[in-house]
C-alpha cells in the first residue's frame, strides 16, 4: 500500500497483528460506514475524521495530517495527495493482477468485466443491499446483512 501510494506509513506503539501483511477487507470515503477491518480513505486535505473511523473499526486510516495518530494495532498512511495516491493504487492492482489498461477497454467496460477489481469497493454513497432475504419468525422479508456494492 505504501509503496503504491507513495506514502509514509505509521505504526502505533502497538502495530497491527500482522505487521506489514495486515488484510483490508475494504477502503472506504466516509468515517460513519467503516466496520471492522476497513481502511478509511480521507479524501478531505484539511478535515478527516480519522478518530470517528478508528472508533468504528478502521484498521486504518490514509490522510494529509501528519499529526494524525494511529490507536493501538492499526495505521496512518500519510500521503501528501489522497486524490492522486487513491489513483496510484488502482493503478497498482491492475499492474499486479496483470489487467489491461483503462484506455484500452473503456471506462464502463473496465468496471463491469474486470471481476478482479471488485474485491475493491469504494464507497461513498449509501450501501446498495444484495444479500439474499431471509424470512423471519413473523413471515415478512428481512435481509441477513448489508454488504457493500
Amino acid at each position: 500500500l505504501a509503496e503504491w501510494t507513495g506514502g509514509e506509513i505509521k505504526f502505533a506503539s502497538m502495530p497491527p497483528l500482522a505487521g506489514d501483511l495486515t488484510p483490508i477487507s475494504r477502503i472506504l470515503l466516509k468515517p460513519t460506514a467503516i466496520e471492522s477491518g476497513d481502511l478509511f480513505w480521507c479524501l478531505a486535505a484539511n478535515r478527516c475524521d480519522g478518530e470517528l473511523a478508528f472508533f468504528r473499526g478502521a484498521i486504518g486510516v490514509v490522510c494529509t495530517d501528519r499529526t494524525a495518530n494511529p490507536w493501538p494495532g492499526r495505521f496512518v498512511l500519510l500521503v501528501t495527495d489522497p486524490v492522486a495516491a487513491l489513483q496510484s493504487l488502482v493503478e497498482g492492482l491492475a499492474r499486479q493482477l496483470s489487467l489491461p489498461a483503462e484506455e484500452e477497454l473503456g471506462r464502463e467496460k473496465f468496471a463491469l468485466e474486470s471481476p478482479e477489481l471488485k474485491v475493491l469497493q469504494l464507497c461513498a454513497a449509501p450501501r446498495a443491499d444484495n444479500s439474499p432475504p431471509v424470512q423471519s419468525r413473523c413471515r415478512s422479508t428481512i435481509s441477513k446483512c448489508r454488504t457493500a456494492a
